[in-house]
C-alpha cells in the first residue's frame, strides 16, 4: 500500500510575517546591545581610572616621592571634527602616572592607559565654571611638544598631545588647592553633557548635568582619599 506524503511550502505572506518579527525583535534588541556594550566600555575605564589613582598614591607612600598623574589629551582621526596633529580638537582618552625624582624629572611608573574606544573623561575648556571634570578645566596644560621629556604615546600619537597633571605626595596628599572640589568624570564620547537653561534639561546655578550613563571620581586634596559616584540603572 503506498502513503503519499504531501510537503507544503511556506506562503509569501508567511514569509513577509516571520520577518517582519524579526524586524521588530531585532529594533528592541539592537539598541540594548549598545547600550550594554557601551555600559561594559565604561565600567572597565573606570575601574582603569581608579586603578591609576590608588597606584600613584600608595607609589607616593612607599616611596617617600611625589608621584605625577597625567590625563592626556589627542585627537582621533577617525572622529569627525578631531585632528590628531591638533590635541586642542580632541578629547581626555589617557592617563599615566610618574615619579618625580630629586632632580626633577619624571620617570613613568606605569605604562599609559589609554580608555576604551568610544569613552572620554569630560572636559570644556571654553566655560570652566560649567565642568564635570574640575582636575582637567582647572589645570595648566602642557603641550608634549614643548616638553622634551615628554614620552611619545602609542597608536602614532607620538607628541600630539597635551596633558594635565597633579601630584600625590609623600604623605599621601596632593598639591591640590585645598579649599576646591576635585574630581573627574567620564562618559560616553556621543552623549552629550547639558547646562543649565539647555531646552533638554540642565541643573540650576550655571551648572551642568552629566549624561544618564557617567562615572566620577572624586579626590579629597588634603587626605589623598578617592570617592566614587555612578547613577544605578533605572
Amino acid at each position: 500500500m503506498n502513503t503519499t506524503s504531501s510537503r507544503r511550502a511556506f506562503s509569501l505572506i508567511e514569509l513577509v510575517v516571520v520577518i517582519a518579527i524579526i524586524a521588530i525583535v531585532a529594533a528592541f534588541a539592537v539598541p540594548a546591545v549598545g547600550d550594554i556594550m557601551k555600559g561594559s566600555k565604561l565600567t572597565q575605564a573606570s575601574q582603569m581610572l581608579v586603578d591609576q589613582f590608588t597606584l600613584a598614591r600608595q607609589s607616593a607612600l612607599s616611596r617617600n616621592r611625589s608621584i605625577e598623574v597625567r590625563f592626556y589629551r589627542f585627537g582621533d582621526p577617525e572622529v569627525p571634527g578631531e585632528d590628531m596633529t591638533k590635541p586642542l580638537t580632541g578629547q581626555f582618552r589617557a592617563i599615566q602616572a610618574f615619579e618625580i625624582i630629586e632632580s626633577g624629572a619624571a620617570l613613568p611608573i606605569s605604562r599609559v592607559e589609554m580608555l576604551p574606544v568610544g569613552i572620554i573623561m569630560a572636559a570644556n575648556t571654553t566655560t570652566p565654571t560649567e565642568t564635570l571634570s574640575t582636575l582637567l578645566d582647572a589645570q595648566p596644560q602642557t603641550q608634549a611638544v614643548n616638553d622634551p621629556t615628554a614620552p611619545p604615546l602609542p597608536r602614532g600619537i607620538k607628541l600630539n598631545y597635551e596633558w594635565v597633571s597633579f601630584r600625590y605626595l609623600s604623605d599621601g596628599s596632593t598639591n591640590l588647592t585645598p579649599a576646591s572640589s576635585w574630581y573627574v568624570t567620564l562618559h560616553g564620547l556621543t552623549d552629550k553633557p547639558t547646562s543649565a537653561g539647555s531646552s533638554s534639561g540642565g541643573t540650576s546655578g550655571g551648572g551642568v548635568t552629566p549624561p544618564a550613563n557617567f562615572f566620577t571620581l572624586q579626590i579629597d586634596p588634603v587626605s589623598g582619599a578617592t570617592k566614587t559616584f555612578r547613577p544605578t540603572a533605572g
